[in-house]
């Protein structure tokens, strides 16, 4: 690539995924040729099979279709699957065996930016350093030099994505929650998991998230509009969910905010119940407290900076795992993806439901533990 464009490109780079001011940094020129470097790199030969999927932003739907055509011109197959949530892109990915997958998402960006997020086979998380280094077309003139694909494939598999996590949802007695997503694809996900559900009974609190808003779950407001919900209900737990749906905030019976790293704890040892030998994963910023009850449950623990797509690979080797971070990100080992808050949501809700406890209790318990160790 010529040093002009490199450039432009590298300022589109942020850890693993491609993000930009649209219609500045970032215009449908640059996602075409991006999606064809993104293309090329998985399937040199072209004929491979790729989703696309978009967040709520105003600019998403224009920006998979230059995804779309990007990744067409070099001979691929694409499938729209729509507004959905990056968990399910990544799981629709590797649920169908496709090459690759691509979600249009600005994640937390402000107002007026997006970007997008790579997916290899199994929705392994391809980095946005790697496409970069392996682009040779850099001007849309050569860009339909192959024969461009003009079938368009489209998908709605929510239905199917809902059926997969209620086979891990299974609550032993009532459990009542308040429930902060915003209008959307993480709602709807949310609303199709639980439909069938009597042993939950929830509340959704919160206005309706547009394309204009930036939905921080951890954000002072939502907490205390998800703590007042949960008081005035008698819920056992409040949860609220990004519109991305890959980072969980919860607060407990009595309104209080749980410490990203302190759930991780509890969901930690929820999965070792099950996979004796359970390895954790986790950002460097986690306490020495925290790592004490970890190691006290008897299991593994490694640091992964970089986030949980830097630690797929050592995650997803066979073995059982899980990654926990402070900013409220939780990954499993046996399930395709990165950082997934329904799911984290759905084995909190098991938990609970198992131990009798309350959550509060639980936590009391982790906190004491910390100190005497």
């Amino acid at each position: 690539m010529s040093t002009e464009p490199a450039r432009e490109f590298a300022k589109l780079i942020h850890e693993y995924a491609f993000l930009g001011q649209v219609g500045h940094t970032l215009c449908c020129s640059h996602t075409l040729l991006l999606a064809r470097a993104f293309g090329d790199l998985l399937s040199p030969e072209g004929d491979a099979t790729f989703a696309i999927g978009y967040d709520i932003r105003e600019s998403s739907p224009s920006l998979a279709e230059a995804v779309s055509l990007g990744l067409r011109s070099g001979g691929h197959h694409v499938v729209h699957i729509g507004a959905c949530t990056t968990p399910f892109l990544e799981w629709y990915t590797a649920q169908n065996s496709l090459r690759g997958g691509v979600m249009i998402t600005g994640h937390c960006a402000p107002k007026g930016w997006n970007g997008m997020r790579l997916y290899g086979s199994g929705g392994q998380p391809v980095s946005a350093t790697s496409v970069l280094d392996s682009m040779k077309i850099t001007d849309l003139d050569r860009l339909f030099s192959r024969h461009c694909n003009p079938v368009l494939h489209h998908d709605y598999p929510l239905a199917a994505y809902a059926a997969c996590l209620r086979q891990r949802l299974h609550p032993e007695q009532q459990i009542k929650l308040c429930i902060n997503v915003s209008d959307g694809p993480a709602k709807n996900e949310f609303k199709a998991l639980v439909a069938h559900y009597q042993q939950l009974r929830f509340w959704y609190i919160g206005s309706g998230l547009d394309s204009t808003q930036i939905n921080d779950p951890f954000a002072k407001q939502s907490q205390a509009k998800l703590a007042d919900s949960v008081i005035s209900k008698g819920c056992h737990l409040g949860a609220a969910m990004d519109a991305d749906g890959d980072r969980l905030a919860v607060t407990d019976d009595h309104g209080a905010p749980v410490e990203p790293h302190i759930l991780g704890v509890l969901l930690a040892q929820a999965q070792a119940k099950r996979h004796p030998g359970l390895r954790v994963w986790h950002d460097s910023n986690v306490s020495p407290d925290v790592l004490r009850v970890l190691k006290q449950t008897g299991l593994r623990t490694q640091v992964a900076d970089g986030g949980p797509h830097a630690a797929w690979t050592s995650l997803h080797d066979g073995q059982p795992g899980f990654y926990l971070n402070g900013v409220g990100q939780y990954a499993f080992s046996e399930f395709p993806g990165t950082a997934n808050a329904l799911l984290a949501l759905i084995e909190l809700i098991n938990y609970l439901s198992e131990s009798r406890l309350s959550l509060s209790a639980l936590i009391k318990t982790i906190k004491k533990q910390s100190t005497d160790g």
